[in-house]
């Protein structure tokens, strides 16, 4: 069984190696660019504990503990990334 958690750079580059072929016919040169830009930048780092701490402190989150803050937002993450 195939991980249901797609790896968006591999499909980025599928797509980008498709679009290859199909702007044979079109021109796709600002998509195309763009892509290989997307592809080149390095994922964005996980935001540290210290990180999430200012996210608590600034945004006004008194209805929950830090704790609890920083749980959910690790597991949101986790999720996404």
């Amino acid at each position: 069984m195939t991980d249901p958690t797609p790896d968006f750079c591999a499909l980025c580059a599928e797509l980008l190696d498709e679009l290859e072929l199909w702007s044979s016919w079109h021109d796709a040169t600002d998509l195309k660019d763009r892509a290989r830009a997307a592809l080149a930048t390095p994922p964005l780092e996980a935001p540290t504990q210290k990180d999430l701490r200012k996210m608590f402190d600034e945004n006004n989150w008194n209805y929950i503990s830090p704790e609890t803050f920083e749980d959910i937002a690790r597991t949101v993450l986790q999720e996404w990334g």
